[in-house]
């Protein structure tokens, strides 16, 4: 598994300290998979929290800032190294501003560990 601060950390290049992700369109690996709707960027704790409609259900899913593959600013997207399913398995955040809980950050850690074979980290 990747190291954990690679994991919560936006890859190196993609953010300045100045930017903020919020509010971007979220393409993974198979598509469109929803817009940030809340993002951490506390060093070494980075994460987004993408928004997707579903069936007329809002879901809000954790994701690790380390899944971020690439941030263009000029289109207020980014691309993510998961796909839509992956994502999907990431705990569901209902309250997107809210910290994120310990029983989270254990969730992601099972999928991650999981993934690890497919060198998405």
């Amino acid at each position: 598994m990747a190291e954990r601060a690679q994991l919560w950390s936006f890859p190196d290049g993609t953010l300045g300290p100045d930017d903020s992700v919020k509010g971007f369109q979220v393409e993974a690996t198979d598509g469109h998979a929803g817009k940030v709707s809340w993002a951490c960027y506390a060093a070494g704790e980075s994460y987004l929290v993408v928004s997707h409609l579903h069936h007329l259900h809002e879901s809000h899913h954790v994701v690790p800032a380390g899944a971020v593959e690439m941030i263009n600013t000029d289109e207020r997207s980014l691309s993510l190294r998961l796909s839509r399913e992956e994502i999907d398995e990431l705990p569901e955040h209902h309250d997107p501003p809210a910290p994120i809980e310990p029983w989270m950050v254990e969730a992601i850690d099972r999928v991650t560990a999981r993934l690890s074979g497919r060198d998405i980290w």
